[in-house]
């Protein structure tokens, strides 16, 4: 015990961790989780978001392609399912409405057939499955407007609530960008 620093009786603190040590860790880990954490959830909606225009934008490009009377009414599966490269681009999708919708990293897609008279046309919309959580934005493509959205700030298309089938510009809908 000579030269080894231990009085006779005491216990060797080598290799085990004091209680004051352990809470500073724990305090550390906490406030890295607290400030990481918001961070994280905004980047996973930004991304949602994202994938969500992607997609909208993709949908938009195949409902110009075949505007036959027949094709007006396909379902968004159909015409997912009809093109094999896109299908195996969004392979974790799940279809709900018989087909009628589309559900996607946190959003839902709709292609509605429009009847405009002589002239079939399809409209795009995208909204999130839980607005707030899942993503924010709601989107609406129709071939005279473009893509479109909206902040959805409130909340208001989410869910079983898809945003209109005509996006009116100057009530909050804005063209959005190429990225």
């Amino acid at each position: 015990m000579e030269g080894s620093g231990l009085r006779p009786g005491s216990r060797s603190l080598r290799g085990r961790l004091r209680a004051v040590d352990a809470l500073t860790l724990a305090a550390v880990a906490l406030v890295v989780l607290l400030v990481s954490l918001p961070r994280l959830r905004d980047l996973a909606l930004r991304e949602n978001e994202s994938d969500a225009v992607w997609l909208a934008r993709r949908l938009a490009e195949l409902s110009t392609e075949d505007l036959t009377p027949q094709a007006g009414g396909r379902a968004v599966r159909e015409l997912v399912e009809s093109r094999p490269l896109l299908k195996r681009q969004i392979d974790d999708v799940e279809y709900l409405g018989g087909g009628r919708v589309l559900r996607r990293h946190g959003y839902l897609f709709e292609v509605l057939a429009l009847d405009s008279g002589s002239k079939p046309r399809r409209v795009v919309r995208a909204w999130p499955w839980q607005a707030g959580h899942t993503g924010r934005v709601a989107l609406v493509w129709s071939p005279e407007t473009g893509l479109l959205g909206h902040e959805n700030a409130d909340g208001r298309w989410s869910g079983d609530c898809p945003p209109p089938s005509e996006a009116a510009a100057g009530q909050g809908w804005r063209r959005v960008r190429e990225r």
